[in-house]
């Protein structure tokens, strides 16, 4: 009798790890056929190619998008157009708590060159030691 209790937790417990790790490859699987197409939508709905970075946490995901000034001035609708997008072609990526931000393209990169310019490493005392043959 425990071999049968034993057998029925093993095969239960397999079914199970399957179950979350095929979940997990569809959402993964979404999420790179997304970054994919995503920018070619936006440049086919909004005739410039975005800048574009996708990030993964548990449970939600980061989409950020560079536009140039011109298009986020003309368009507001943005955000909910990627929503729907994504709701429509990736149900799988939509189930989890999707958040778009939207910033000017190129303004990101040159936050992170002012953060390395103000960080400074401090400098290390060194001693010139002289090698044993050198004397």
């Amino acid at each position: 009798m425990k071999k049968f209790w034993k057998t029925i937790l093993l095969l239960g417990g397999t079914a199970v790890a399957a179950h979350f790790g095929l979940k997990a490859y569809r959402r993964i699987n979404g999420i790179v056929k997304l970054a994919k197409s995503l920018p070619e939508f936006l440049a086919n709905v909004y005739g410039e190619t975005p800048q574009l970075n996708l990030n993964q946490g548990i449970g939600h995901i980061t989409i950020k998008i560079g536009f140039s000034q011109e298009i986020l001035d003309k368009h507001d609708d943005i955000e909910n157009t990627v929503r729907e997008y994504i709701d429509d072609f990736y149900p799988e990526v939509a189930k989890c708590s999707v958040e778009v931000d939207l910033h000017v393209k190129g303004e990101e990169g040159e936050d992170e060159s002012e953060l390395d310019e103000a960080y400074e490493e401090p400098k290390q005392k060194t001693e010139d030691v002289l090698d044993p043959e050198d004397k």
